[in-house]
């Protein structure tokens, strides 16, 4: 008996729907969309490209169809100058279905502005580890007495700066946190004093 099983989730696949910003609701375009794949039942979440990056309208709507694999998972991912979709906010999509009214949502930016002070008395410590962001930071004690960077941070997502001394015979080398939360388009000023 030949025919479509209620669980065959392969063949040609519809995706419908539109890109939003992931605080308002509100359309996001253009946009671009993308799916992207893993193996299904497998011990990876890393995602590949499943195809070309596909372009929206202005209001950032989208309308196409793809062949989806059996053996594989699927989600779709946008991008716009507004901002990007993370992973795990990512619809997923059944293969060989007709996915109507996808709601693909796009995070805008956030910094973190992270000041490092050297204050008295002074430290003793050889360098001073920040982490908490992609790009972690190392830098040599007295190459940081009064320095800032800014790194990119997920927005209204409960964000920590984790830092700590290393070296020296009498700094404190436990490991320091400072919570933040800082909105879209908008920048957290934290101040380390050591």
């Amino acid at each position: 008996m030949a025919g479509c099983s209620l669980f065959d989730y392969e063949g040609r696949t519809v995706v419908q729907g539109q890109v939003v910003d992931s605080s308002t609701g509100q359309a996001v375009g253009p946009a671009q969309v993308q799916v992207m794949q893993n193996k299904r039942g497998g011990f990876s979440s890393a995602y590949t490209a499943a195809g070309d990056w596909l372009d929206t309208d202005a209001q950032g709507r989208f309308d196409f169809t793809f062949d989806a694999d059996d053996a594989q998972n699927y989600i779709l991912m946008a991008r716009s100058a507004r901002g990007n979709s993370q992973y795990a906010g990512a619809p997923e999509l059944k293969g060989g279905r007709k996915n109507k009214g996808v709601r693909v949502p796009v995070d805008a930016p956030a910094w973190l502005r992270v000041h490092l002070l050297d204050v008295p008395p002074h430290t003793d410590a050889l360098a001073i580890r920040v982490g908490g962001f992609i790009g972690n930071v190392t830098l040599r004690t007295e190459d940081a007495q009064d320095t800032a960077f800014v790194r990119p941070v997920t927005p209204d997502f409960p964000n920590v700066v984790v830092w700590r001394l290393d070296g020296g015979r009498t700094a404190d080398q436990s490991e320091h946190r400072i919570s933040y939360t800082v909105a879209p388009l908008d920048t957290a000023l934290i101040e380390v004093r050591y």
